[in-house]
């Protein structure tokens, strides 16, 4: 993998993240805020001088909707969530998968028995948010049937039972880093795995977003190694 791809892909892991937080705290804002009265149309401009018009009434029926249904799963919120994990892990795993060094160093951090199980957790979560924008999330068969095949014949060790769990203690995985008495597991058991099931369900909204924390902290942690070494 060439570096500019590599700082493509580091790129888009961090502006994802960095998405992922200011726009849910744009989002809660216009929860606790009636931003609607500042609604107004937004004139784009493009560099071959043409130019696109965003209509303020669309902003301001959106921004209503938002403040007057609090209580309920909003659309903002939901898009904001699934492009940014999915923008996160999917660039997580063309890395793994397309960069030979950078697996190394992997390894080396989460240990081999584990590299099978990060790759396939990363690639069940990618493939439900890349096929499903609904708020529940259910599973389509698509989404896991080719896996399961894979996970059969993978005769991993660390894939028992075509159980797929993958665990994170900061202080045995990252022992340098800034972070203490901090984990996360993500369990996914491929044998009980059925058309129609919320996701969230099977993997908790909390842990995606750790998940998506772990691979920003490998990041910061990979360029901090790249800088000692130069």
């Amino acid at each position: 993998m060439s570096y500019a791809i590599i700082d493509d892909v580091i790129s888009q892991i961090e502006w994802n993240f960095m998405c992922l937080h200011l726009w849910t705290f744009f989002s809660n804002f216009a929860l606790e805020n009636n931003l609607s009265t500042q609604a107004k149309n937004i004139k784009l401009k493009f560099s071959d001088w043409r130019g696109f018009i965003l209509s303020g009434y669309k902003i301001k029926d959106s921004l209503e909707s938002l403040y007057i249904n609090q209580e309920k799963e909003n659309f903002f919120s939901t898009f904001v969530e699934i492009n940014a994990f999915r923008g996160i892990l999917w660039a997580m795993l063309e890395w793994i998968e397309k960069d030979k060094k950078f697996k190394r160093w992997l390894t080396n951090i989460i240990k081999e028995e584990q590299m099978d199980v990060f790759r396939y957790t990363l690639r069940f979560i990618r493939n439900i948010l890349s096929h499903n924008i609904d708020p529940e999330m259910r599973l389509h068969e698509h989404d896991f049937r080719e896996l399961q095949r894979k996970i059969v014949t993978l005769n991993s060790p660390s894939i028992k039972n075509w159980i797929v769990d993958f665990k994170v203690d900061y202080e045995k995985v990252l022992p340098k880093s800034w972070i203490k008495n901090y984990s996360f597991e993500i369990k996914i058991d491929f044998n009980t795995l059925k058309k129609g099931t919320p996701f969230y369900q099977l993997v908790p909204k909390a842990d995606i977003y750790m998940l998506c924390e772990f691979c920003y902290n490998l990041i910061v942690y990979y360029k901090l190694g790249l800088q000692l070494e130069n």
